[in-house]
């Protein structure tokens, strides 16, 4: 029995150890991708790339009708695509890195439809980009339930990112525009040197206890401030 035991602790810390040290490297990659952009140059060459057209990912239908596929193309697809609507691999320093399956793959989302000051490339045509790609940009929000949970999280996680990059595309000091890295991973002011990170806001539910306090706090501040005001209007705050 003890010996048995033994043997089954022993495999299980075996495969925590191996699945750690698979999110080490995992985790080591993509911050080298993200912080030395010939690296990340080069992942381009042996990544994939999930397309966008103003923050609607690109989708394909299943053979029941029931599910969508997210179609990924590699830099050797893309190009060629790019070619046919008269655009060259220069468009490719518009995407940004979302993940990764290991060192031998890294995962890249390129909006076609999107423009700003730092992007030099006019958006591609909606409808024509769809008929040669064989497939249709749907709203996220329409389709995540007919997606898998990998693929709707790592689109969500693409548009968020997406997103951001498109509202922030001027220094908020200066004015000037913004200048992304290769990865996506932050932006640069070009005149003061400022640099913009993506945040990601997280929300919790509080207590009813922390909801008490709040709501006394803000009774007492409206309440000093103009004491004709009821209740309903500060709940609708």
């Amino acid at each position: 029995m003890s010996l048995s035991c033994g043997m089954s602790f022993r495999r299980k810390s075996f495969w925590c150890c191996r699945l750690l040290s698979t999110y080490v490297t995992k985790t080591r990659y993509l911050f080298e991708l993200k912080e030395d952009d010939e690296a990340c140059r080069k992942a381009q060459q042996t990544g994939v790339f999930y397309l966008f057209h103003d923050l609607d990912p690109l989708l394909q239908a299943s053979a029941s009708g029931r599910r969508y596929l997210v179609p990924r193309l590699s830099r050797a697809e893309l190009e060629g695509l790019l070619g046919k609507f008269g655009q060259g691999a220069q468009k490719l320093e518009d995407s940004v890195l979302i993940g990764c399956s290991g060192p031998q793959e890294a995962w890249f989302a390129l909006d076609l439809g999107l423009n700003g000051p730092s992007s030099t490339h006019a958006p591609l045509p909606k409808s024509e980009m769809e008929a040669e790609l064989g497939g249709s940009f749907i709203k996220l929000r329409q389709a995540v339930f007919q997606l898998n949970s990998m693929d709707s999280s790592l689109l969500f996680t693409a548009q968020a990112l997406l997103r951001w990059h498109s509202g922030h595309q001027f220094c908020s000091r200066s004015g000037q525009p913004t200048k992304k890295n290769l990865a996506g991973s932050k932006r640069v002011c070009p005149s003061n040197k400022n640099i913009y990170y993506p945040q990601v806001k997280t929300w919790r539910r509080l207590s009813s206890e922390k909801l008490q306090k709040r709501w006394a706090w803000k009774w007492k501040t409206y309440s000093s401030l103009r004491p004709s005001i009821g209740p309903f209007p500060i709940a609708h705050s």
